[in-house]
């Protein structure tokens, strides 16, 4: 009895696509240079306080060639914020933040901080519309007193707001 063997198994073992990335010219460069972006994330969001980790991206290093001839370029890590108040809280570190990113020996010189709400790293899944929360309603005694005060009041923009409360809860 004659064994047949299908031709894609006779081929040697596929090399892994990195092998392929590393190798390949212009492709490579890009590799390394998310590598280094990867490994520089890594570094960034460990020395963050816990709770800012989650809303807060490494986009890049932009390199300054300006003063370049006289030894000193600047190294420019750009960093999102999903938010404004991490923006801020993060503007808040970036000088302890730096100081311990040379410290590990980073080239970094500066670092800056921009918004970009597509950031947050746990919001990967669309979770639909905002349910927005039912309001409550005044019971009929606190209506019936802010009506009473509403009516002993001289006129004003304070019994004008008392009225438009009063109508919204009627």
């Amino acid at each position: 009895m004659r064994m047949f063997t299908h031709y894609a198994l006779q081929t040697p073992a596929a090399k892994p696509l990195n092998d392929w990335l590393d190798k390949a010219g212009p492709v490579s460069a890009l590799m390394q240079t998310a590598r280094e972006l990867a490994v520089l994330e890594a570094e960034v969001l460990s020395l963050l306080p816990r709770g800012l980790q989650d809303g807060i991206a490494v986009a890049g290093v932009k390199q300054d060639s300006r003063g370049i001839g006289q030894g000193q370029g600047e190294r420019t890590l750009l960093l999102l914020a999903a938010h404004g108040a991490a923006a801020a809280r993060v503007r808040q570190v970036v000088p302890t933040l730096l100081g311990r990113l040379q410290q590990r020996g980073s080239q970094i010189t500066a670092i800056r901080v921009r918004v970009q709400p597509d950031v947050g790293r746990k919001s990967d899944w669309d979770t639909g519309p905002v349910e927005r929360p039912k309001v409550a309603r005044m019971s009929a005694t606190g209506l019936s007193s802010i009506d009473q005060l509403a009516r002993e009041l001289p006129d004003s923009p304070l019994r004008d707001a008392l009225n438009t409360l009063l109508s919204h809860h009627r």
